[in-house]
């Protein structure tokens, strides 16, 4: 059993109900509850559960608000406490949803809330938003990158691990990376670390298995897969995970799709080895998501603290590689921090262009950049503390919506309205150009408003906006105007495809 080596007193015990918070454009913004159709297994939850339970201070249930509505329970007062786990900036807003639900019911007190962009407020800001809840961080748990979370999911009704089995499941491989980009809220700065592949996917694999699962799709949790290729590093670990993987669908006969994140420069060093990229093609990755942000400009790229004034030649390098061995490649951009200007905006839509016109195979995964989240460096810029856009984030959380990665820049993220515009026109043009290939991985949602469209974009913007809408809902598109688009703003983004 493992010991807790801080107090207990910011942590849930007794009776547990761990509560997972639904897609952030599927919450109670609408009456009526809306069953997500793709659901992800939710590990944060369940691996928090299991050191809790390790710790002998809790005994935890489960309830996610992915396929159930939390409103449709009747023992809520049977519970000692409750937990919350929040991910992306954006997913606070669902959980002040379930928080602000809780409370009617029991006292704040018996409510725990932890995750990536919780755990990175200070205890000011998370008072705030939860008033009398309990801030949770990593901290108060112990550390155990070895855990086998079997214990958990057994607790998950059948019919839902075999949904969520059916679509893409998070791989627990790896957590940590050693640089610091500047927008990023993640584990950054760290030395890589390691969970225990192998037991988590045997035990996955078995499930699939029973529920007569030949094919699965993961999606490894690394942000960089490849980065023991680089000074320091050691290949032979990642080697090592890749052998289990290949040995474990070798045993269950299971057949893996695999996808993950890397940086171009570590991918280059990997590709000096010859026997990880046969693992590599052997284990079943089809596709790498690679961080291209500031490639386009050295200033932004510096601005960005991308670590490297390479990015550029070095993506170009990868992704030759990646047509060569029949991998797809994904460009991941972040765009629109305050270093960007029309110029560097216009150099990114021509190298987002010129890699899908090169690499057929190639995939448009772009982002408007939310300079400020919970968890990156600039979050605790003394300038942004005094600004309007954070004094509203922290009295109406709901407006914590605007910082989801997808959503087009708004009064939050970017208070210049030349600059919100001219940031929005050109995520707006990248995205129909990768639609009109047919090779787009991430979809623009419509943010929060004070007063119409007019303050997100111009028309000839919004015409093109128009023509992506019609992709997913005709019907709307056909009599939206700018005046009107926040009336439909939240029926749009239910219908926008999740980016995965």
């Amino acid at each position: 059993m493992i010991k807790p080596e801080v107090s207990i007193d910011r942590i849930p015990t007794g009776k547990l109900l761990m509560i997972h918070p639904p897609y952030v454009h599927f919450s109670s913004e609408v009456k009526h509850f809306i069953k997500d159709e793709s659901p992800f297994l939710p590990l944060g939850p369940l691996y928090a559960g299991e050191l809790l339970e390790c710790m002998g201070v809790a005994e935890v249930e489960y309830f996610d608000c992915q396929l159930h509505d939390l409103r449709s329970k009747s023992d809520i007062d049977e519970y000692d406490s409750f937990g919350i786990s929040v991910m992306g900036a954006q997913n606070i807003m669902p959980a002040f949803q379930i928080y602000s639900y809780l409370a009617e019911y029991v006292s704040p007190s018996k409510i725990y809330i932890g995750g990536q962009s919780v755990e990175k407020l200070t205890p000011d800001e998370f008072v705030k938003i939860f008033p009398g809840a309990n801030q949770v961080s990593r901290a108060s748990l112990p550390v155990d990158m070895d855990i086998v979370l079997s214990r958990q999911i057994d607790k998950l009704p059948e019919e839902e691990l075999r949904t969520y089995l059916s679509d893409e499941v998070t791989l627990l491989l790896s957590q940590g990376c050693m640089y610091g980009c500047s927008f990023c809220g993640a584990q950054n700065r760290q030395v890589e670390s390691f969970y225990n592949t192998k037991d988590n996917l045997e035990y996955l694999l078995g499930k699939a298995k029973e529920f007569g699962i030949n094919r699965m799709s993961m999606y490894c949790t690394s942000l960089d897969f490849f980065q023991q290729a680089l000074p320091g590093g050691n290949l032979n670990t990642l080697a090592g995970k890749l052998k289990e993987i290949i040995q474990l669908q070798e045993k269950y006969g299971i057949k893996l799709k695999l996808r993950a994140l890397t940086r171009a420069d570590s991918y280059n060093a990997a590709a000096e080895s010859t026997e990880i990229w046969n693992l590599v093609k052997e284990a079943g990755f089809v596709k790498f998501g690679f961080g291209a942000d500031g490639a386009a400009s050295i200033e932004v790229l510096r601005a960005m603290r991308r670590g490297t004034t390479n990015l550029k030649s070095d993506i170009i390098k990868a992704f030759e590689h990646t047509q060569i061995h029949g991998f797809i490649p994904e460009m991941l951009y972040v765009f629109g921090i305050p270093e960007d200007t029309e110029e560097t905006l216009c150099a990114t839509k021509d190298f987002c262009s010129e890699l899908l016109r090169k690499f057929p195979n190639s995939q448009y995964r772009g982002f408007p950049a939310k300079n400020e989240i919970p968890g990156n460096s600039n979050w605790k810029n003394e300038k942004w503390k005094q600004s309007s856009a954070y004094q509203q984030l922290l009295s109406n959380p709901i407006l914590f919506l605007n910082l989801g990665f997808e959503t087009l820049v708004n009064n939050i993220s970017h208070p210049d309205q030349t600059k919100r515009k001219l940031v929005n026109r050109y995520a707006i043009e990248m995205s129909y150009i990768a639609h009109e290939s047919g090779r787009v991985q991430s979809y623009l949602t419509v943010p929060i408003m004070e007063t119409d469209g007019y303050e997100l974009m111009d028309e000839k913007s919004f015409e093109r906006f128009r023509e992506i809408i019609k992709i997913y809902i005709p019907d709307i598109s056909k009599s939206l105007t700018l005046r009107d688009l926040p009336v439909h703003r939240a029926e749009i983004n239910r219908f926008i495809p999740k980016d995965r």
